[in-house]
């Protein structure tokens, strides 16, 4: 028996407090479960970081060993710490992309990037912000297009002050990245 096909969760849920981040690590897994997905989540890893002589390497080690593991990705794109996606987790979205892996991303946020910028098509740095009402930035959204992937959008409006970690996780967008993915996968 084959067995089931593995989907790495990349976004910016392992920075969330413990009692958030493992709910919504058992809620994608139990979605991806109902599909017949498996997923792979960077909190799956164990390591000691306050032993470890190079955490951060390991940390990047063990995510790149699941991510290699993975037969697909759903990235959470919703913005993080700012107007745009996690860095880390656009990297991982990169690398999957580059390994030839199905992608699918998802942001809760409604509100364009462009609209998430501070200026008017320009900000106050003097640097033009893309005028093209995308999700986030265009290698992003057209990056996953290309690929066959989809890059979903929730409903809620970027609030001033960003989102709460709660907030990271909409079911009903969730369950449209599964499907999605489940399209990629059987195409």
């Amino acid at each position: 028996m084959a067995s089931q096909p593995s989907v790495y969760l990349a976004g910016p849920e392992v920075f969330f407090p413990a009692a958030v981040r493992d709910e919504i690590d058992q809620r994608k897994k139990a979605l991806l479960s109902e599909a017949g997905l498996v997923g792979l989540s960077p909190s799956d890893n164990a390591i000691d970081i306050e032993h470890d002589a190079d955490p951060a390497r390991a940390i990047y080690d063990a995510n790149l060993t699941l991510m290699e593991q993975a037969d697909d990705l759903i990235a959470n794109l919703t913005p993080f710490r700012g107007p745009s996606a996690d860095a880390g987790t656009v990297y991982e979205l990169g690398y999957m992309l580059g390994q030839g892996k199905p992608a699918v991303g998802f942001t809760v946020c409604h509100t364009p990037y462009n609209a998430r910028v501070e200026g008017e098509g320009i900000d106050p740095n003097g640097a033009a912000i893309e005028p093209f009402g995308l999700a986030d930035n265009l290698m992003l959204d057209c990056g996953l297009a290309r690929a066959g992937g989809v890059m979903l959008q929730g409903k809620r409006a970027y609030p001033p002050t960003g989102f709460a970690p709660a907030d990271y996780f909409d079911e009903a967008l969730f369950r449209q990245a599964v499907a999605h993915l489940k399209t990629q996968l059987s195409g």
